[in-house]
């Protein structure tokens, strides 16, 4: 990678927070995304609820987190070398198809009484399974739809969109339940889903579609994860992650909280949508900020602000104070989210994106599940307040060894803006397209 670095981020202003969506690509992939988000918190929302409503069982429903964690990490991984060989609007069309299908069949058998547990599990492992797999393809696209200044900005109003689906989302599926019942409302998650693979089809971008290759999967494979290994600063970026999502997990538990709180299936939502509203307020900040500086420090203090928002949920004795922890876990889990996203894009190739992308959606993908069943485990064995304690309280330590064992994360100028050989392409805001070095 070039040493000479051209930083042109400077604090822009809330009046220029949304200068992405001026690309017509990335209007059209930012709306497919906030339709997509909305249907993967109805499902987990309702699925969880369902679960919870057939056994009572906190373990069993932490195992809705391995039924979403396994095909995470297979899968992820054939998703990138995917995604850097075909066109990945095509690839994320397929997906969005196939996981409302699915839905549908879940809502038919709810309709007609014929749910039971395992099927619940199976369309969680379906629909994690073409998540996984255009996952890499989606964040992958990113850099070709807005040019090389305005990538930031993307990435938080993808964290925007994606947060201010956990606020409509699980606010939504929390009221459907209750007004409607669980049939109805796996329905309208089948067309939320079909609405984002039409919304899509107008992507036109000459970056949708990667340079083509002669390697083997086998041999792309193997490229990606030389790469990964050799910048050692993604591995400490992922592994912060790690830490909040698999030790500080939480969202498995929130029914047993909403029945501790007694709040019941509308109080679950509002609870389930809390960190959505978080992250908003979180993801405004970092938008304001332009290209910062010292974006391993925002990841750092994000993960360790996250870990206070979990001792609130934990701990808090009233449903408000519960309500205001999770809007903490939110906020402090995008201000360390985008930084993250940012400099993980930033030092891959665009020929190596996907396959990049697949190991960071992996962990992403796979590690909230897993949290899941650790938190469930911990909860049926010392309570959920204290299962969640124990977490933050490993993450922290976790966040202390990484953030020591290595120092590029506490350079001023990770991730910033670097010349490249290699060019990619972006819609401008009239529809054309120009030439922008990416690194």
């Amino acid at each position: 990678m070039a040493q000479r670095s051209r930083r042109s981020g400077r604090p822009r202003g809330l009046r220029e927070a949304m200068v992405a969506l001026s690309f017509p690509d990335y209007r059209r992939f930012s709306a497919s995304l906030l339709l997509t988000s909305i249907g993967l918190q109805l499902i987990q929302v309702a699925v969880f609820w369902q679960v919870y409503e057939l056994t009572g069982s906190a373990l069993l429903l932490g195992l809705t987190g391995l039924a979403r964690a396994a095909p995470h990490m297979i899968l992820s991984l054939m998703g990138g070398v995917i995604a850097d060989r075909f066109n990945r609007v095509r690839l994320i069309q397929a997906g969005q198809a196939a996981n409302g299908v699915i839905v549908v069949v879940l809502g038919v058998l709810t309709f007609t009484d014929s749910v039971a547990v395992w099927h619940l599990y199976a369309i969680t492992i379906l629909n994690s399974a073409f998540s996984a797999v255009t996952s890499p393809a989606r964040t992958a696209l990113i850099p070709a739809l807005v040019p090389r200044e305005n990538l930031v900005n993307a990435v938080a109003l993808n964290a925007t969109i994606g947060q201010t689906s956990q606020i409509v989302g699980p606010a939504l599926g929390g009221l459907a339940i209750d007004l409607v019942g669980l049939g109805p409302t796996y329905a309208l998650n089948g067309l939320v889903y079909l609405a984002a693979m039409v919304v899509i089809v107008g992507i036109r971008t000459p970056g949708a579609q990667p340079a083509a290759t002669t390697d083997s999967p086998w041999q792309s494979f193997l490229e990606g994860l030389a790469f990964v290994r050799k910048r050692q600063v993604i591995i400490s970026l992922l592994l912060l992650d790690l830490g909040a999502t698999v030790l500080g997990s939480y969202r498995a538990l929130l029914p047993v909280f909403s029945e501790l709180l007694g709040v019941g299936a509308t109080g679950y939502g509002l609870l389930s949508g809390a960190p959505g509203v978080g992250a908003v307020i979180g993801a405004a900040a970092i938008l304001s900020l332009g290209d910062m500086p010292h974006k391993g420090w925002y990841t750092v203090g994000g993960v360790l602000g996250y870990c206070v928002g979990l001792m609130m949920l934990a701990l808090a004795p009233w449903f408000w104070l519960a309500l205001a922890g999770g809007a903490v876990l939110g906020a402090t889990n995008a201000i360390q989210m985008i930084p993250r996203n940012t400099v993980i894009l930033a030092v891959s190739p665009d020929a190596l994106r996907g396959r990049v992308e697949a190991f960071r959606s992996m962990l992403a993908g796979g590690g909230p599940p897993l949290g899941y069943t650790l938190s469930g485990a911990l909860a049926a064995a010392i309570g959920a307040p204290a299962a969640l304690v124990a977490g933050g309280i490993a993450c922290v330590g976790l966040v202390g060894w990484v953030t020591w064992r290595d120092p590029e994360l506490r350079e001023r100028d990770l991730g910033a803006l670097v010349d490249e050989e290699e060019p990619t392409v972006a819609g401008r805001a009239d529809g054309t397209s120009e030439a922008i070095r990416v690194g």
